[in-house]
């Protein structure tokens, strides 16, 4: 695959990654028992367990 940029502030890189994903991550049933757990504490805010996870707020729902 050839750049054709005409910016030349950007230099090239010779190499390429391909990203082959596995399609959606499988979430243990335990992990995910922990996750709505962390999530039903007193206080608990949704956006740290997930983040704490490894997982967007989004995921953790229902």
């Amino acid at each position: 695959m050839d750049d054709h940029s005409d910016d030349i502030r950007r230099p090239l890189s010779p190499r390429i990654e391909v990203y082959a994903g596995g399609g959606r991550k499988q979430w243990p049933d335990d992990l995910k028992a922990q996750i709505v757990a962390d999530s039903l504490e007193p206080g608990a805010i949704v956006t740290d367990v997930a983040r704490r996870h490894g997982c967007r707020p989004q995921k953790v729902h229902d």
